[in-house]
């Protein structure tokens, strides 16, 4: 049997470093065994899916050194690779039909009123909130008159009723098991013809030739739905295996709020891609004989895909940072001049035209630059609270606008630019500046009087940057990015303690 892995990341973003991690240990397993390893984009969420996520998502994989031997933009012979391009073929239609003519699958026509309505229900009875299963038992003669009527439908799977499913993932010392009542009927093919992640996906594995997939954790919870849907369309499952996710210190899956997430971060930071490499390899797993430098060869010589601790790998900046600095310093000179070069001409272009104004000659380019380069900026406490206010104040408004930071980079579909920055701190002024209700006490009076444009962008931008007078608050920090801004109004909250 020839080994074949894939990863098949959705293009909706940035490109995570959570891919980089599954996709190392996807290329690794491929390479140990002589096998291949292949991408395939996940785009039948067409409301969230880019052509330019795509293409980060190519770049990012060929910045870091994982080339796969089939793809979207190399080819194959199991192609094509792109979903929304298998969907014009109609591939995942014919299963869903497979799966009807069997009577392992019904539709549905179930409104998205009734089914607010069934899980308001759901919700006041504190019952799981699942499909009800109300049209599973309808005629089937008489559905496809309503589907040939044009009555909008789904098609859902007839998940068991009764049973368990047990599963042993060669990682875990315990089989994974779950009550078959406590699945829902997936929806399997939506009202616009496109596939849900799970037909699409056990269809994709099977015509592609998967033989195993290595995939998070995340998904144990839908293992058996694709086991299920494996064995009635007559397929040969390949082998699932669930490694841990990707944590931050605190033990919490790893997210923007807390980490940078997104590839190109790194990239653009400076980072080499081989020295990411060797750190995604060190999180649950290890070269045999403890040594902690190795490189995409070395990682693929020794690969043990039993031997990955699924205990929930730290993502720890400073570790990073360590190998990054033994690889760094490693470099010959003119390798290491290049870097530097990149490093610097990746960020100039954004920030040359904010500090041009601010420039009398070309040196000072880097005294202006450097609180956008620099790890953390010195706070002074005078600088930190506006005229009429005292360290109190100061820290409260401080900490709102954090958590107003954090908020807006945990939601899906943000960016972290200089237009959403102002409304984002501007709605936040409206809303903590209203005028108490009658009865208020003088410190909530106090309080709303506080919250003015004057006092909050003046205590951010010293916050962010250590400085009272800088280019335009709002540039400055959608170029300085989320995590340091974040992190820089934190430390300006201790300086006030």
């Amino acid at each position: 049997m020839t080994v074949r892995v894939r990863i098949a990341p959705s293009p909706t973003g940035d490109p995570h470093v959570g891919t980089a991690y599954i996709g190392l240990l996807n290329w690794s397993f491929a390479k140990h065994h002589g096998g291949k390893f292949i991408l395939r984009i996940e785009d039948t969420d067409q409301t969230r899916c880019s052509e330019s996520s795509a293409q980060a998502i190519y770049d990012s994989m060929k910045w870091l050194g994982l080339t796969y031997d089939e793809g979207p933009d190399v080819g194959g012979d199991r192609g094509p690779y792109v979903q929304s391009e298998r969907v014009k073929l109609g591939i995942y239609r014919k299963y869903a039909d497979q799966l009807i003519a069997q009577g392992d699958a019904y539709y549905c026509f179930a409104t998205a009123r009734e089914l607010e309505a069934m899980k308001a229900r759901q919700r006041a009875a504190n019952e799981p909130i699942m499909y009800d299963r109300r049209y599973r038992g309808f005629d089937l003669e008489e559905a496809k008159k309503r589907v040939a009527s044009g009555e909008p439908y789904v098609i859902r799977m007839k998940t068991p009723l009764e049973g368990e499913f047990v599963y042993r993932d060669r990682l875990r010392k315990q089989p994974v098991v779950k009550g078959w009542k406590e699945i829902d009927d997936q929806v399997l093919l939506k009202s616009d013809g496109w596939p849900t992640y799970h037909l699409a996906a056990v269809v994709d594995d099977h015509l592609m030739g998967i033989t195993h997939v290595i995939r998070a954790e995340e998904w144990l919870n839908s293992l058996p739905k694709h086991i299920w849907l494996n064995e009635k369309l007559g397929f040969t499952a390949p082998e699932y295996v669930h490694v841990g996710l990707l944590r931050n210190a605190d033990k919490s899956k790893i997210s923007k709020r807390k980490n940078p997430t997104s590839l190109l971060w790194y990239r653009q930071q400076g980072f080499l891609p081989e020295a990411l490499l060797n750190f995604l390899a060190l999180l649950g797993h290890s070269h045999p004989d403890g040594i902690e430098k190795f490189d995409l060869t070395e990682m693929a010589r020794f690969f043990d895909l039993d031997r990955i601790n699924v205990a929930g790998p730290v993502f720890d900046l400073a570790k990073l940072r360590h190998l990054q600095g033994l690889y760094f310093r490693e470099l010959d000179a003119e390798r290491a001049k290049a870097e530097v070069l990149k490093a610097v001409e990746t960020r100039f272009e954004q920030l040359f035209p904010i500090l041009r104004e601010r420039m009398a000659c070309g040196g000072d380019f880097l005294a202006q630059a450097e609180p956008y380069y620099a790890d953390a900026v010195t706070h002074h406490v005078e600088d930190l609270i506006p005229k009429g206010l005292v360290k109190e104040d100061a820290r409260a408004l401080l900490e709102d606008a954090q958590r107003a930071f954090k908020q807006h980079i945990a939601a899906d579909g943000t960016v972290w630019d200089a237009p959403s920055l102002e409304k984002l701190l501007r709605d936040l002024i409206a809303e903590k500046s209203q005028v108490p209700p009658i009865g208020a006490t003088p410190e909530q009076e106090a309080a709303a009087k506080r919250w003015t444009t004057k006092n909050l962008f003046g205590l951010v931008r010293v916050a962010a940057t250590g400085r009272r007078e800088t280019p335009p608050l709002f540039d400055t920090l959608a170029a300085i990015g989320a995590m340091k801004s974040i992190e820089r109004l934190g430390a300006a909250q201790m300086k006030l303690r």
